[in-house]
């Protein structure tokens, strides 16, 4: 799958947590991601620069009016949506990726101690993400031979 088929594809299935992506459709969305970031917080660096002692609930309303705010929240959801979908391409559950990313992150912000436990569940995450995909599996048919579809 090409970059530009795998960022469609990503923005085609928003909300499609069923089925199997794989590995180039998740890591050339990833690409995307990353270089939309880079993008947006270079043109959000005046706006961020400004903050000085503001109080969290207008530092959250900044953020959120900036570019890269805007960016992160357009590719928020397909990012989970293609994350889950890699999972099921190396059969797995979804729910690998709220034990891996969403809970560790959570608890990072109560105890430091969590923060290690965060990296290495990251370190985790990768590692499945680059896992090949195998024949066809109860989430379905690989996505390799569907690629032509697209």
């Amino acid at each position: 799958m090409s970059f530009f088929d795998a960022v469609i594809s990503a923005f085609r299935k928003y909300f499609d947590f069923s089925g199997r992506a794989s590995r180039s459709e998740f890591w050339w969305f990833f690409l995307f991601c990353a270089l939309l970031y880079l993008l947006t917080i270079s043109l959000s660096v005046r706006e961020i620069s400004q903050i000085n002692n503001m109080n969290p609930q207008e530092l959250i309303t900044q953020f959120m009016m900036s570019w890269f705010g805007v960016a992160m929240v357009l590719t928020f959801i397909p990012s989970i949506s293609i994350s889950v979908r890699r999972f099921h391409d190396i059969n797995m559950s979804g729910w690998w990726y709220a034990g891996l990313q969403i809970l560790p992150s959570v608890l990072a912000q109560l105890m430091s101690i969590f923060s290690l436990i965060s990296f290495m569940a990251l370190m985790v995450y990768l590692y499945f993400m680059c896992m090949k995909g195998g024949i066809e599996n109860k989430y379905g048919a690989n996505p390799l031979n569907q690629e032509e579809e697209y």
